[in-house]
């Protein structure tokens, strides 16, 4: 019986399906398949119904399931107690990133935690702060940045900088929307990267605390787009200051990006992990790390 055996089984368990699961775990169906035969055939017992919807456990899989659980539980802690006692961490840490690298300060931080601790790997992930803290309860990520406070009890978000975002516009419409009234905003195009960004629940918030709805919006995949279209005059977005600045030193003469202040558009950027692993070495150096980097005030993004 191995443990990657187990976690197959606790991983399949959890979703219910061979497809997800295979997601979940970076590998093929047929291996994920392979998993639960190999242990089937090794405990003598069906752990599985194998159902036109799915995966649904036996009666003796439910059993065996919360078992299994506490045995990779196990595993881990002794890995992590291992790691203490030998001084040295190692393995690879998968972090999510809601948006750039240089405003997160990926770069400080894979060269100060390098200094530190050689021995571990920062694997990094571009992805939203909504999907970040979804990766986070299924073990797909470590650790991640987001913006605003966590969905849940089992994320920890660690405060790092609070971040002002700013109704960006492209500049042919500075006489249309540059001092205008937040019922007109509510009539003009707006673009935005996630329906699960904190950056749009604030913005409509904003606009449902006036009794207004946005007429109409466009979703991208990026923050690149973004800066793109509201460049090219298709829309007004959210944006940091950094990129607006940003977004005109790359710009094409014609395309400049200006900025109005919206009442109350700020968020906590945090770095986020799950409760549990508050106490795991490798979590604690990586936190330490990030805050060290971001306590340096010479490297406030701007």
């Amino acid at each position: 019986m191995e443990l990657y055996q187990l976690r197959t089984f606790v991983i399949v368990a959890e979703e219910g399906h061979l497809t997800r699961a295979a997601e979940r775990l970076f590998a093929s169906q047929p291996t994920v398949s392979s998993h639960i035969k190999a242990l089937e055939r090794e405990l003598g017992v069906p752990l599985f119904l194998r159902t036109p919807r799915g995966m649904r456990l036996t009666e003796t899989g439910r059993r065996l399931r919360d078992r299994a659980a506490n045995i990779l539980k196990g595993a881990e802690d002794l890995r992590r107690e291992a790691q203490v006692l030998s001084k040295q961490l190692v393995g690879d840490v998968r972090l999510g990133l809601n948006t750039d690298a240089e405003f997160l300060r990926v770069v400080p931080l894979i060269t100060t935690l390098a200094d530190v601790h050689p021995g571990l790997n920062l694997q990094f992930v571009q992805s939203s702060s909504g999907a970040i803290q979804e990766e986070l309860k299924s073990g797909t990520l470590d650790g991640g940045f987001i913006f605003g406070e966590p969905r849940t009890r089992d994320i920890v978000a660690i405060p790092l900088l609070e971040t002002q975002f700013y109704g960006a516009y492209p500049a042919s419409w500075e006489e249309e929307v540059g001092s205008a009234p937040m019922e007109r905003l509510a009539h003009v195009p707006w673009i935005h990267t996630a329906k699960d960004c904190p950056c749009q629940s604030l913005l409509d918030r904003l606009f449902d605390a006036n009794g207004l709805k946005i007429a109409k919006t466009t979703e991208v995949d990026g923050d690149e787009v973004t800066k793109v279209l509201v460049a090219s005059g298709k829309g007004m977005a959210l944006l940091r200051e950094d990129e607006i600045a940003a977004a005109n030193r790359s710009g094409h003469e014609g395309h400049e990006v200006r900025y109005r202040e919206l009442e109350g558009i700020s968020l906590n950027l945090c770095f986020a992990h799950l409760r549990r692993r508050e106490s795991d070495p490798v979590m604690q150096a990586v936190v330490r790390t990030a805050l060290r980097v971001w306590a340096k005030k010479d490297e406030t993004p701007s």
